[in-house]
């Protein structure tokens, strides 16, 4: 097991090389570039466009601006902000735990909705409610995140009023405005109603697949003769289920959330958008348009640090459902 481990943190930093040279290579091949907002300035003279090329590193070749670049990351400096001038390690730690508490959230709501809903349709298979979980599963693949926010904002907020159209927080909110009795609760509803409608629009987004995969997975198993064993043996069908039957239906939809893990990521750029959530996925659209390409970069390794961190998680829970699974070859 320890040398598995290894093996995989060896593979997860050689994968975490790769993607950084690929993601530092496809921004130096996009059209435009950090001078591009400055050639689009007449009081900038030429002069001073070469002076702050200099100043910001440009004029070096882009293979030693990488190599630059991966000494100062080894350090622990993501570099500097070419649009605020600020650290981009204080940019990202500003949005990381909005992005973090809105994934959480929204893989709760997945999870939650995808497993009973995959067990259900596979216990209760050709029936009504069955059918329709299929019809829903291929409705919400084929919704498109921003359609759907949209649409969630015009029930929800400009309707109906229940919810507000987006942001963190109220700007004149004040806990001390209440009693301290229903404070904590008060400031609890206050992150949730903002919270509601970005994290269901995140949550369904991977929902609709991952039942399916659940249901199907759930099917295969039911049927193997230890299942069967378990029931002449005249165990409760909860206890059939629930025990025996969905520990090993769920090894397969771990890998699934170890592989889609990346797509929360990418509907989070959607849909903070959208909500104008303050999160990396907002902070990552508004440094497209900027062409910061420093925070870019700082926004995709910490990205991919978060992938690798959940399929290597994903490897060791393996062990954890499936004894089966052995590490040590």
């Amino acid at each position: 097991m320890a040398k598995k481990i290894i093996k995989r943190l060896l593979m997860s930093l050689a994968s975490l090389f790769v993607i950084s040279i690929i993601s530092f290579a496809l921004m130096q091949l996009a059209p435009g570039g950090p001078m591009a907002m400055y050639a689009e300035n007449p009081k900038i003279s030429a002069a001073d466009r070469e002076r702050i090329k200099v100043q910001l590193g440009l004029d070096k070749p882009a293979h030693i601006r990488y190599l630059i670049w991966v000494r100062n990351l080894l350090r622990g400096d993501l570099g500097i902000s070419y649009k605020t001038g600020r650290p981009v390690a204080e940019e990202i730690a500003e949005r990381l735990p909005a992005t973090l508490k809105l994934m959480f959230v929204s893989f709760l709501i997945s999870i939650g909705i995808a497993i009973p809903v995959g067990i259900y349709s596979a216990t209760h298979r050709y029936s009504l409610l069955d059918y329709g979980v299929t019809f829903g599963s291929f409705l919400g693949i084929s919704l498109p995140v921003f359609w759907f926010g949209l649409l969630m904002i015009y029930v929800f907020a400009l309707w109906t009023g229940w919810l507000p159209v987006g942001g963190y927080l109220t700007p004149w909110f004040s806990p001390e405005d209440y009693p301290v009795l229903i404070r904590p609760f008060t400031v609890l509803w206050e992150h949730l109603r903002y919270m509601i409608l970005p994290a269901v629009v995140l949550g369904l987004y991977n929902t609709a697949s991952w039942s399916r995969y659940m249901r199907s997975s759930m099917l295969e198993v039911i049927n193997q003769d230890y299942i069967r064993t378990a029931r002449a043996k005249g165990l409760p069908e909860r206890m059939v289920l629930l025990k025996h039957a969905l520990r090993n239906a769920l090894t397969p939809i771990i890998t699934l959330m170890g592989l889609e893990l990346p797509l929360f990521f990418g509907g989070a750029v959607v849909t903070e958008t959208i909500f104008a959530w303050p999160g990396m996925g907002r902070l990552f659209y508004m440094s497209v348009n900027a062409r910061d390409y420093q925070v870019l970069m700082g926004i995709q390794i910490i990205t991919a640090v978060l992938v690798l961190a959940g399929n290597f998680l994903a490897d060791i829970l393996y062990a954890v459902l499936d004894p089966r699974v052995k590490y040590e070859g």
